[in-house]
């Protein structure tokens, strides 16, 4: 290579490292931008009530967004936002007439509601309306029912029973206890730190848990379902990705199935199991195993047996391996 061209070389990589740390910048400062959160603008309003707990709260909105944040305060903190085309609003921007809003306490429930009027369907949603969102900062001890039509929904920090939907949006539920069922039509669901009876369900997500504890039932028509130190009882299925599962221990039973995707499965070392793991091959070690065993099928017992382990797929690989 002459000079020149180690020359042409050197400029050329120079150039290529600066636009890429260039768009490095300018997208790790839009994804700061839009990762602002709603507590960080002024509230178009405010309301505060007092109860005793255990308590119960109630959100809907068409088309905004929920937060909802637990704490060992006994006061609920009601917080509304209005956004239109990005920009928060307040009210000297915009009136809602068009709007029902009832934000009040009753007892120990709290409910915070906006409502279109021109149309009593919740699922319905006209771009050029504003949208209303609600981040609610509660006592810990606090069953809700949180519905958005078109919004993401997170929640954190509660015990009780928690039920949770919106149309098209993410789920994100952090550190909650008790009975949760939550579902989306569209979005990804993520879940952190949770324990209880879980069930949850998305459309065409994926679905992502870590450290759960209890009885979960996760299921997604298209997505991929990842589970991470998981300690209880799992039944998880989708339709068209793959499944991963790492379980520290097994209550009663594990039940993994998809139709296009792989299955990979990890359970403690030296744990007895019934084993029934079938797809187009299944593949691990089967030390002190006794049962049927064929290239696409494994039905028997590991270690003597124990809670049932069964992974199915229709299209794919089944891995079993050991922590």
């Amino acid at each position: 290579m002459t000079a020149r061209n180690v020359y042409l070389t050197k400029v050329l990589l120079a150039l290529t490292f600066s636009l890429i740390l260039t768009l490095l910048l300018v997208s790790t400062s839009v994804a700061l931008v839009n990762s602002g959160s709603l507590d960080q603008d002024d509230p178009y309003r405010t309301e505060e009530f007092n109860i005793n707990t255990p308590g119960e709260l109630q959100v809907r909105t068409s088309g905004g967004h929920i937060t909802v944040e637990g704490s060992n305060s006994n006061s609920v903190r009601v917080e509304m936002y209005v956004r239109k085309d990005g920009k928060n609003l307040s009210p000297s921007d915009i009136n809602l007439d068009e709007w029902e809003i009832d934000i009040s306490k009753s007892r120990n429930s709290v409910k915070a509601i906006a409502k279109y009027k021109k149309n009593n369907n919740w699922s319905s949603w006209n771009n050029d309306r504003p949208s209303v969102s609600f981040v609610v900062l509660a006592p810990k001890e606090m069953s809700t029912d949180l519905r958005t039509s078109g919004g993401h929904i997170e929640a954190q920090n509660l015990e009780g029973t928690q039920t949770i939907a919106t149309s098209g949006g993410h789920l994100n539920l952090k550190n909650l206890t008790g009975t949760i069922d939550a579902r989306t039509s569209g979005g990804h669901i993520d879940l952190s730190n949770l324990e209880g009876d879980l069930n949850v369900r998305t459309s065409g997500g994926h679905i992502s848990a870590n450290i759960i504890a209890g009885t979960l039932q996760a299921k997604t028509s298209g997505g991929h379902i990842k589970l991470s130190d998981v300690n209880g009882s799992v039944k998880a299925s989708t339709s068209g990705g793959s499944i991963t599962a790492t379980l520290n221990a097994i209550d009663q039973f594990v039940d993994l199935k998809t139709s296009g995707g792989n299955v990979d499965i990890t359970i403690p070392k030296n744990i007895g199991v019934d084993l029934h793991l079938k797809g187009s091959f299944v593949r691990g070690k089967f030390n002190n195993f006794s049962g049927e065993m064929e290239n696409d099928e494994v039905d028997g017992n590991l270690n003597g047996g124990g809670p049932k382990v069964s992974a199915r797929t229709s299209g794919g690989t089944v891995s079993l391996s050991f922590n």
